[in-house]
């Protein structure tokens, strides 16, 4: 199955788009008490730059994710005693929908995946793509780099730009990415409220002008954020410490 399926290269396209593979594999430790050449190691680093040993069979794993893999629910979805055993899974509510046990070739595990995926779609709404996900990690960091540059300015643009870019034919984001995407917007937030915070504090100085310009640095930034209440409501207080015009 390893290498009539997860290493063929019609599959691996198609599980780009289609599935995200789970693997539960038993008796790892055996594998690595005896030496066993499968259960080898080679030195890489992880998606943040730090060191890390992956596994040679299952490159981008490390053995203590596949002994969580193997204990977690994945792990109990073979109740035949025997191996290679292959099942497709709703990922919405993790229900199994079709097993096979024995080997199976790449283009059967594809054309029922296909045929699955369709329900799932037609009672889910549509499936994200690798694609997408990594598209919002992508440019996730880049709105962090312009956060920790103090460019609220261009951050907020780039998320708007994102945000829309991921949009469906609707003009809404779909649910799936909507925490992924709450974890970029909250950071945004986040740096906006520091200047806000100044804001108030020049305000509770009596320092109308200075608020103003701390307003200023983050107000097109926190439109249609949480923090544009906030803005809206420091504005207010600043007109109502402007002087009053005299009576003519």
């Amino acid at each position: 199955m390893h290498g009539a399926v997860l290493q063929n290269e019609d599959y691996i396209s198609f599980s780009n788009e289609n599935t995200v593979e789970v693997l539960a594999l038993g008796r790892l430790d055996e594998g690595i008490q005896k030496n066993d050449p499968r259960a080898a190691e080679y030195d890489a680093k992880d998606a943040d730059g730090k060191p890390v040993k992956y596994m040679v069979s299952w490159p981008g794993l490390t053995k203590e994710e596949i002994f969580a893999l193997n204990s977690s629910k994945a792990g109990s979805y073979n109740n035949t005693g025997g191996i290679p055993f292959t099942c497709v899974v709703n990922p919405h509510d993790e229900k199994e929908m079709q097993r096979w046990q024995g080997g199976q070739s790449a283009k059967t595990i594809m054309e029922a995946v296909a045929t699955h995926k369709k329900t799932i779609n037609a009672q889910f709404g549509p499936s994200l793509s690798r694609g997408t996900i990594k598209k919002i990690e992508e440019e996730g960091k880049k709105i962090a780099a312009s956060l920790e540059k103090g460019n609220l300015a261009a951050a907020a643009a780039d998320l708007k730009k994102l945000q829309k870019s991921v949009s469906g034919k609707d003009g809404k984001v779909p649910e799936g990415l909507k925490p992924r995407l709450g974890k970029v917007e909250d950071a945004l937030v986040e740096a906006i409220g520091k200047v806000l915070d100044e804001a108030e504090g020049l305000i509770g100085t009596g320092d109308a002008a200075g608020a103003k310009k701390s307003l200023a640095k983050v107000a097109a930034a926190a439109k249609g954020t949480s923090a544009e209440a906030r803005v809206k409501e420091l504005e207010a207080k600043i007109k109502e410490m402007a002087p009053a015009e005299p009576a003519k």
